[in-house]
């Protein structure tokens, strides 16, 4: 499925939970468990495929848990759209699905660890500034 281009994509949120467990005590390391269920019931409406998901997370130590539904939602050629439902439904999500969900569901993963003052699962580096002055030149 290379070269794809849709005519949109978006992401509904059909469920959102978050609670904190305990405060965090000092100095303690976290890991997070976390686990992508992608599928398998996408639904075809003509051009549109509404791919459903569903992310559980926990901390160890036992600090939070954070559950998510929904699901991505994409709108493209109808042979297209046919071919990533059957993928979808056949237990195979494409790697480009994959990404997509992921992208806009650990984005509200830390979100809400923000919001509940936990750390965040996956660090977000820094976009590098630029100095006051310096910019793009094109020639």
């Amino acid at each position: 499925m290379s070269g794809l281009a849709f005519k949109a994509v978006g992401i509904r949120y059909d469920y959102l939970h978050a609670e904190r467990l305990q405060l965090i005590p000092q100095q303690t390391p976290i890991t997070f468990n976390v686990n992508l269920v992608i599928g398998p019931n996408a639904l075809v409406r003509g051009d549109v495929v509404e791919i459903p998901f569903s992310l559980a997370a926990s901390s160890n130590p036992s600090l939070v848990n954070i559950s998510i539904r929904g699901a991505l939602v994409i709108q493209g050629d109808a042979k297209q759209i046919e071919d990533i439902a059957k993928s979808i439904n056949s237990g195979k999500p494409p790697q480009f699905v994959q990404v997509m969900i992921g992208q806009y569901v650990f984005f509200e993963v830390n979100l809400l660890l923000k919001e509940l003052g936990i750390p965040p699962a996956m660090p977000i580096t820094p976009q590098p500034q630029q100095r006051q002055g310096e910019g793009m030149m094109y020639a």
